[in-house]
């Protein structure tokens, strides 16, 4: 075949229903007439709704679709003829990464009408819009993607999704019904302030019940001292002080570094970005509990402690916003990628495994901005844990991130 000639669609017998202006049905067609002849037919959208992160996702469309090759987009399927949307919604899903959700898993948002102009055709569809909400969602590195369809996965968040509709990239497939976007980003919206209005209001942890309310904590007093060890959830409610580590992880090629959205069932710092951090058990050293918070958080099972670098350490009072002032004093750790004996580039976000009820999302933020977020301070950046002694753990911190960044560039 020659260069730039896309294979003939193997789709194109399939038997469509065209409509008229109003939506009317008229005659079957087969699918390749309807894209050629620019006749009304249906369509459907499926947006697969992450709700503890508030993303969606979007897949990289094959190079050799005859429509929007090489392009992002969410799930899309054709509505064959006689059939319901629905059906050829939880189709297009199972198609595209094998496997298959019930047809209660997909909840109907809107119907659209969208006229489209790409490759010398006129695209004329009446679009149902659905979002695929499943219980347990597949983490993008898991998914079995079948590679006629799409190449690659990705998430977006609701945030970044509404902005992509105002730059209108021209990687992306981009509605131009204006009615779409307006209609897409309230629903998504709506969904997901409902999940988060119905959550329940103690911590995931439920530290006044479960095993992690009863660990035993070291205790300190305001000199630094030992006291009587605590249980974990009497030390929060009680303002105790007591030590945890924070684990920042540092992409040297890119500057920057990886933030956890803490889980917004957390009570503590729900829905907030910060690195991961742990609380160190009665009588242990910090070093077995940085290793094992960062592999039970974000799955980085490859780790050495050989690999954690500890920076400093600090006093740290912060309101968390769950009624509560928490004492810690803070063994602060820093571990970098690539790394010669672990990870060889810096984690794709999508390879990562995060814990259920503790992690919603993650990101990497180059430091400079970070640290422009820590100057503003918390009423500017409401959504990120900046420490109460920002002025000082901040100082300390970013001076050290951009040492290891600076030796890598030279």
């Amino acid at each position: 075949m020659p260069d730039g000639v896309k294979p003939i669609a193997k789709k194109d017998t399939q038997k469509l229903d065209t409509l008229d202006d109003a939506g009317n049905f008229m005659q079957v067609r087969l699918r390749g007439a309807v894209h050629e002849k620019g006749f009304w037919h249906r369509y459907v959208h499926i947006w697969i709704l992450d709700l503890p992160s508030a993303s969606v996702m979007m897949q990289h469309r094959a190079a050799s679709k005859k429509i929007f090759g090489n392009m992002w987009n969410c799930c899309t399927g054709h509505v064959l003829e006689g059939e319901p949307s629905l059906l050829n919604a939880v189709k297009a899903i199972e198609e595209d990464f094998k496997i298959p959700y019930a047809e209660t898993d997909f909840t109907f948002l809107f119907s659209c009408k969208e006229e489209a102009h790409t490759d010398g055709l006129v695209l004329k569809q009446m679009i149902d819009v659905y979002a695929l909400i499943p219980e347990n969602l597949p983490r993008t590195a898991t998914l079995h993607i079948d590679r006629e369809e799409a190449t690659a996965v990705k998430y977006v968040t609701l945030d970044e999704l509404a902005q992509l509709y105002l730059d209108r990239p021209s990687d992306h497939v981009i509605v131009s019904n204006p009615e779409y976007s307006q209609r897409l980003c309230r629903a998504l919206r709506k969904t997901v302030n409902e999940y988060v209005r119905t959550l329940p209001q103690e911590d995931s942890d439920d530290e006044r019940h479960n095993k992690k309310a009863k660990q035993l904590l070291d205790t300190l007093d305001e000199s630094g001292a030992l006291t009587e060890p605590g249980r974990r959830g009497e030390v929060h409610r009680q303002s105790v002080w007591h030590r945890v580590v924070h684990i920042w992880v540092l992409d040297l090629e890119s500057g920057s570094v990886l933030l956890q959205q803490r889980s917004r069932k957390k009570l503590h710092f729900g829905g907030q970005w910060y690195c991961s951090t742990g609380h160190v058990k009665m009588g242990d050293s910090s070093l077995p509990a940085a290793v094992k918070s960062i592999k039970d958080d974000l799955g980085l099972t490859l780790l050495e402690p050989d690999e954690f670098d500890f920076i400093f350490q600090a006093k740290n009072e912060t309101d968390t916003g769950g009624g509560c002032l928490l004492r810690q004093l803070v063994d602060v750790f820093c571990v970098t990628v690539p790394s010669a004996t672990s990870y060889h580039e810096a984690p794709p976000l999508e390879s990562l495994q995060l814990a259920r009820g503790e992690v919603d999302a993650v990101r990497y933020i180059a430091v400079d901005e970070l640290e422009q977020k820590w100057q503003e301070g918390k009423q500017a950046n409401p959504d990120f844990v900046i420490p109460c002694n920002g002025d000082d753990y901040g100082g300390r911190l970013f001076d050290h991130l951009r040492r290891k960044a600076r030796r890598v560039a030279q």
